[in-house]
């Protein structure tokens, strides 16, 4: 691998971290500022890294980074296998848009892009579910995010995402929750209801406002509420308190010794120097009781004795060059191209295994996929870890999950159906109208149509499910996914410590 070239363009804090993950990799770096007169000058690397401005307005620094991947686009012919391309961003709005739109045909056919912003990276680092959550646990996930900024939305949304359990088939009212706290939590509620306004639609979430007799609480109930079945396994909270407001601080106190729930909480404000004040003034409870405490900062801090206390968000690393998240999500994607055609063909009630993955086919199937089907895989591939460990296994543990029972495989479906419902409200989707539901089922063609105004006919509860036009039932998507758990997990274990 030593003959592989890396293209390094921009100045950031996450150069030198990123030149020394290539350098241990075995591959050669070459730093390319101002160095580009024409296309010749790429030609022979192997993967380009565009870096933005560290300082400044993001908006503007992703401007030019998607500027200057437009003129490399225009200075070179589609090569016979496109280049990789890691695009850093600094604002959410731009990650938003390129997982949701695809890139114009002059940059899709040179370069294989993948964006990331280094904010949202942090956040899937925290850990959420401490121990196994099965389906007979009567615990659930309660996050508790401080602060008014990108990376408590990140941190909140990305929970959503990945925090979905067994024991809510069982009882609904085992929701993961997610609790946002601010003296100004009104608007942080306004910001996440616009910005996902179907996810909110269609979840329980409450405005709590704290008083010295009482809080002052408002509901909202899910929009097809006695019309569909629940399935939105997450619930919100919206605290509008600073920390010291004593009701608060009680139901910190409360929480944090309450066996029901795995208690995790979040300093996620903009300024660290008040991430780590407010960590300080946090009530001693949280700390007797060992619930972690993530402070988001952007420098290493050490708190002696503090073993809970969990620093995050340094600005020089956090990406991983090799893109195991990726690799994962092809894995992913190969199976449900592969299984669910093959299922649908010979379906008898019982999912038809895949036993090997063919790395050729699974990359020009990866080649295939839009952005936001992309991003789809890798909202998946993140709950993998989250899915083993609720049936008390780990990543190494893939060749024991072939022993788990039917029931087992059933419930990992249904899970399945649960994450996949909270992602689509999260990339723009929603439910079916009652009236639209009466449509579909008079024509199933009209399934096919809602889609291309963003309306899915599956965004139900899994036992609610229906056939599809080929006649199966819509669940073969979720089982087969499931089923073939162990193979996406032997194959990414396989390739570890390579490439995309």
């Amino acid at each position: 691998m030593s003959n592989r070239k890396v293209l390094l363009m921009g100045e950031n804090p996450l150069a030198a971290d990123v030149i020394r993950q290539y350098v241990a990799l075995g591959r050669e770096v070459v730093r390319g500022e101002g160095l580009l007169s024409s296309g010749s000058d790429i030609i022979g690397f192997d993967e380009l890294f565009l870096l933005p401005a560290a300082d400044g307005d993001p908006l503007h620094a992703d401007y030019c980074s998607l500027a200057l991947l437009a003129a490399l686009a225009d200075m070179v012919e589609p090569p016979v296998r496109k280049l990789c391309c890691h695009l850093m961003v600094r604002s959410p709005q731009t990650l938003q848009m390129l997982r949701a739109t695809d890139f114009c045909e002059a940059i899709s056919s040179r370069f294989d892009v993948y964006a990331f912003m280094l904010e949202d990276v942090w956040s899937t680092s925290i850990a959420l579910d401490r121990e196994a959550i099965t389906y007979q646990s009567e615990q659930h996930v309660h996050l508790v995010v401080f602060g008014r900024s990108s990376m408590a939305e990140l941190v909140a949304v990305n929970a959503a995402l990945r925090a979905h359990y067994p024991n809510y088939v069982r009882d609904h009212s085992l929701r993961t929750r997610i609790t946002m706290v601010d003296d100004n939590a009104q608007s942080m509620r306004q910001t996440l209801t616009a910005r996902y306004p179907h996810l909110f639609d269609n979840s329980y979430y409450r405005t709590v406002r704290p008083s010295a007799q009482r809080p002052v609480t408002e509901l909202h109930r899910p929009m097809y509420e006695g019309v569909l079945e629940d399935f939105v396994d997450v619930e919100w909270e919206f605290v509008q308190a600073p920390l010291g407001d004593a009701l608060l601080m009680e139901k910190l106190k409360s929480w944090s010794a309450d066996e029901r729930q795995q208690l995790t909480v979040v300093l996620a404000h903009d300024d660290a120097q008040q991430n780590i004040s407010q960590a300080l003034l946090l009530p001693q409870a949280l700390y007797s009781n060992a619930i972690p405490i993530y402070i988001y900062t952007r420098e290493s801090v050490s708190f002696m004795k503090c073993t809970n206390i969990r620093p995050f968000g340094m600005a020089d690393c956090g990406y991983d060059v090799t893109l195991p998240i990726v690799r994962m999500a092809k894995n992913i994607n190969y199976v449900y191209d592969r299984c669910y055609a093959d299922n649908v063909e010979h379906w008898a009630g019982q999912p038809r295994y895949a036993v090997e993955i063919d790395r050729d086919e699974r990359e020009r199937s990866w080649a295939r996929l839009k952005n936001v089907k992309r991003a789809s895989n890798v909202y998946n591939a993140m709950t993998i870890p989250v899915k083993l460990h609720s049936l008390g296994l780990e990543a190494e543990d893939w060749d024991k999950f072939y022993d788990i029972s039917q029931r087992d495989l059933e419930l990992l479906a249904q899970v399945e159906h649960n994450r996949w419902s909270v992602e689509e409200l999260i990339m723009g989707w929603r439910p079916c109208t009652p009236d639209e539901q009466k449509a579909v089922e008079a024509d199933i063609e009209q399934k096919e149509e809602l889609k291309r105004l963003r309306i899915h006919y599956d965004l139900r509860a899994y036992d609610d499910l229906r056939a599809d036009r080929t006649g199966k039932s819509s669940k073969i998507y979720d089982v087969c996914i499931s089923a073939c758990l162990p193979l996406i997990a032997k194959a990414f274990a396989d390739e570890k410590g390579g490439g995309a």
